[in-house]
């Protein structure tokens, strides 16, 4: 469906109802319709929403955090949309608790607590055709991406450091199942800076612990990431691999669903977000201090207009 049919749609739907536009995402446009939260995937995101159905109907009363209970329609002409009831609580950001210190601390220990609850969810309860999570491109298909910015030797250096991080030896203990995208615009926390509700399961999947800490490593204060790490740990008896984290936040940017075009072609992102990753990475692979990257980032810039 057109995004500019969807209003018409609704108010046929719905015709007694005040429908209000929340926002678009990747996968989908979200509207409020009274209580409830009614989302019309892309045509390329059906089958994420029936596995965030599935993964959410699952779990959610496994967890002491309000989960989505969601509920799949399809119309006769096979759309698919989906609703379940509004999580209500108060937006949040990485750095809106900057200068609140308890509420940073509240806000890390619950995250924690979510984490160390869904970490360890018997992953059999998730329907098996479910559990897989969104794959990371093979290096032969952003190979020809990259040969733009890098020499044949940095090419051969990032490869290896690559398929390193893709083959690390990951324990059965540490397959679990991760949500892959906890940030302020997928939960609510209270008034408190405690996080009571998460929703956006359409990532989650069976995969290890750390990659569910990439954004925290990634976008927290060093403050809140601190609080998070050490209360996981004592919940858990777990102790996160924060070398490991690091080197999956420098590949973070190859996920393939992030390059894959409805049609299943491979497409690169923007520049400017390709250089600053590609410089992120390279900086990383050589332990070099973060500020380096700027300098891959001018490099590969320069090379390209050579």
């Amino acid at each position: 469906m057109i995004t500019n049919e969807i209003p018409n749609f609704l108010t046929k739907k719905f015709p007694k109802s005040q429908i209000k536009f929340i926002g678009s995402g990747s996968d989908s446009d979200a509207y409020k319709i009274e209580s409830r939260v009614i989302r019309i995937p892309h045509n390329n995101a059906k089958d994420l929403y029936l596995r965030e159905a599935a993964i959410c109907n699952a779990i959610n009363n496994q967890m002491h955090f309000k989960i989505p209970q969601i509920t799949i329609h399809t119309e006769p002409d096979g759309l698919l949309w989906v609703e379940h009831e509004m999580i209500m609580g108060h937006k949040w950001s990485w750095h809106k608790f900057m200068w609140q210190p308890m509420r940073m601390k509240n806000l890390g220990r619950s995250l924690a607590q979510f984490m160390a609850e869904l970490h360890s969810i018997n992953t059999r309860l998730i329907p098996e055709k479910f559990q897989e999570s969104i794959p990371y491109l093979r290096f032969d298909d952003f190979k020809p991406f990259f040969k733009k910015y890098l020499t044949e030797s940095q090419l051969r250096v990032f490869q290896k450091n690559y398929e390193r991080i893709l083959a690390y030896p990951v324990k059965k203990r540490d397959m679990v199942l991760v949500h892959l995208g906890i940030k302020g615009p997928n939960s609510v926390v209270d008034s408190d800076g405690n996080l009571i509700g998460v929703f956006d399961f359409c990532n989650a999947g069976i995969y290890e612990r750390e990659r569910d800490m990439v954004l925290i490593a990634m976008l927290a204060p060093y403050p809140l990431w601190r609080t998070f790490s050490y209360e996981y740990q004592r919940k858990t008896k777990i102790k996160p691999n924060k070398k490991r984290i690091f080197d999956l936040m420098k590949i973070e940017f190859l996920w393939s669903k992030r390059w894959t075009t409805p049609n299943g072609t491979i497409h690169a992102p923007n520049e400017r977000f390709l250089l600053k990753n590609i410089g992120a990475a390279m900086a990383h692979f050589h332990h070099l201090p973060p500020v380096f990257k700027w300098w891959w980032y001018y490099a590969a810039k320069l090379r390209k207009h050579v």
